[in-house]
């Protein structure tokens, strides 16, 4: 079947010339051409979903994936799938036999085009090819690759979208360092150094055949008086030489540090060859600050400063993005300028729900592995090692949901597993931090602190945690403001739950004389929770554990993914952390 009186040459062309967007964690939702109804999202990736972007680096495989909603009124109908690409001039189509020439006729009715399907329409229809240079049989580098697809119902026309657009990068120059960056007369690791140093207020590339320095406070951005964006490539290793060497991503500014499972991106210590299970604080972090809400003032919006003269952050718009974080490993970093004043290895400082961060291992930080300050960032697949202070933290009324973390506190020392506050100085500061937490697996050991400490105000609602083995306890809620929200164990308000979850400590609950109800009763409270020996020997389940049942969190938010088990990993089947991840284990 071809495709007739559906489409003029002159309005695909046009199709084929619009701007994609932005990226997202999920493929865009992408404005809809020719019908009404139906919904159409689209993007291309490196790491199978974990980011879409519009650049894919040198050397990556470009794949591509979407999805089609058809409009209401086409479900049930026959229809045919239609797939066309233009990759720099020439225009190729996917057929059920694969990809085709394409030529395309402008004086004619009939274009030629070749369904790539013919399905009953139903509700959604998934797309993907997994790299379209090979399926062309061509070296796509420096490519500009412009992708169309859509469906035409029986008796219709045909349905599609805006253009996705997607850049391919060129080879990068061999010794030339990247515009923005300067030679060092060192090479750590395999590579050749640049360094970076200073203010950026122009895009910066740090393509992968070059490894980079950071010279102190490295600032991209200037607090949202320059749209910038930092890009890393696959495959990339920064380094910090000292505690004042951090990653600074300003208000305004964006952070595209994008790997893969077999290149994930890397920072670290310019002693990372040397170190041993106790390095600690080598260099700086990253942080991020972004123009989120958060609270501790009287007169909204409110902003603070950030630690480490780190900048402003906090704003007004909950959705703001500061870019993406995937497959990125941060090692040796948590640099204590005082004892009030403290870098962690990533701090989400203000940072909106259009930031996403999916993949992403601290370890060793001298300070918390991760602390979000305010802000409504969302994450899956977090992986904290070895913190000497808090794995997890947050302050400032944070507002997002975690899903898939695990917590696994250094041998040596390390204090609680999660530190959660509302407000240290407010603890009624509006907005309440509410996060929802769903399959965490925290664990600690005999020179470990606590593990869930809930106080200073704070709400957070935790499904499908497992917690374990901290010397002081499992669990402890401190300050009356964090007892009152939460309400009473016979009457809880919803600001403070916790479900399907499992405590395993020589102590579970601390209790303190004065509290107006215990913490055990608490935990009673919710559904399915247990105390019980897991046998479990890491972050893995046992079959204890998997016995159990689990609710699944994307009944409660669908953002979360569906699962049916308990904590982080179900089975070593399931071990999202293979491949890509530093194991101290």
């Amino acid at each position: 079947m071809k495709f007739s009186n559906a489409i003029r040459l002159s309005a695909l062309a046009g199709a084929l010339s619009m701007a994609a967007g932005t990226q997202a964690a999920d493929p865009e939702k992408l404005a809809t051409i020719g019908s009404s109804g139906a919904v159409f999202a689209a993007g291309a990736t490196i790491n199978g979903g974990a980011s879409f972007q519009s650049r894919i680096p040198d050397g990556q495989t470009l794949a591509l994936k979407g999805t089609i909603t058809p409009a209401s009124g086409d479900i049930g109908k026959e229809g045919d799938i239609l797939v066309v690409a233009k990759v720099g001039s020439s225009f190729y189509q996917h057929t059920a036999d694969g990809w085709k020439s394409l030529k395309l006729d402008i004086t004619s009715t009939d274009l030629g085009i070749t369904p790539f399907a013919t399905l009953t329409l139903g509700d959604p229809i998934s797309y993907s090819e997994d790299d379209l240079g090979t399926a062309l049989g061509q070296d796509l580098s420096g490519k500009k690759v412009r992708v169309v697809w859509g469906y035409a119902p029986a008796g219709g026309s045909i349905r599609y979208h805006k253009t996705l657009k997607v850049d391919v990068a060129n080879p990068p120059a061999t010794n030339v360092c990247p515009d923005g960056s300067t030679p060092k007369t060192v090479t750590l690791g395999q590579k050749n150094v640049c360094t970076l140093s200073g203010t950026y207020e122009e895009d910066l590339i740090l393509t992968n055949n070059f490894d980079y320095v950071l010279s102190g406070a490295v600032r991209i951005g200037n607090d949202n008086t320059a749209d910038v964006s930092l890009t890393i490539d696959p495959g990339v290793t920064t380094y910090g030489q000292s505690g004042n060497d951090f990653l600074w991503i300003d208000r305004g500014a964006k952070i595209f540090a994008n790997g893969t499972a077999s290149e994930p991106i890397t920072m670290t210590s310019a002693n990372d060859a040397d170190a041993t299970a106790t390095t600690r604080g080598e260099w700086g972090g990253l942080v991020i600050n972004g123009n989120a809400v958060i609270n501790g003032c009287s007169t909204p919006p409110c902003e603070s400063a950030g630690e480490g003269n780190s900048g402003m952050y906090g704003g007004s718009d909950d959705t703001d993005s500061s870019g993406s974080l995937t497959y990125l490993r941060v090692k040796y970093p948590g640099f204590l300028i005082n004892d009030l004043d403290e870098l962690n290895g990533i701090a989400f400082q203000g940072t909106g729900s259009g930031t996403i961060v999916d993949y992403v291992q601290v370890h060793n930080s001298q300070d918390d592995g991760i602390e979000f300050f305010g802000g409504t960032t969302n994450a899956k697949h977090i992986y904290i090692t070895g913190s000497r202070d808090d794995s997890l933290d947050w302050t400032k009324g944070w507002r997002g949901n975690a899903q898939h973390v695990i917590v696994v506190q250094g041998s040596d020392t390390g204090d609680q597993g999660f530190e959660m506050d509302n407000n240290g100085s407010a603890p009624d500061s509006t907005p309440r931090a509410q996060p929802r937490i769903a399959n965490a697996t925290v664990i600690g050991n005999a020179n470990t602190d606590i593990g869930l400490l809930i106080r200073e105000g704070t709400g957070a609602n935790f499904h499908n945690l497992i917690v374990k083995g901290f010397a002081d306890g499992c669990i402890d809620i401190d300050q009356t403001e964090t007892f009152t929200a939460a309400g009473t164990p016979d009457s809880l308000t919803g600001v403070m739950t916790m479900d399907h979850s499992i405590v395993e400590c020589e102590t579970n609950f601390i209790e303190e004389s004065g509290d107006p109800w215990t913490v055990k009763a608490w935990f009673d409270a919710g559904t399915g929770n247990v105390e019980l020996e897991t046998g479990m020997s890491d972050y893995i389940n046992s079959d204890a554990v998997n016995e159990l049942d689990a609710v699944d969190p994307s009944t409660v938010d669908t953002w979360f993914d569906s699962v049916d088990h308990r904590g982080a990993v179900k089975s070593s089947a399931d071990d999202w952390t293979k491949g890509w991840t530093f194991s101290p284990l």
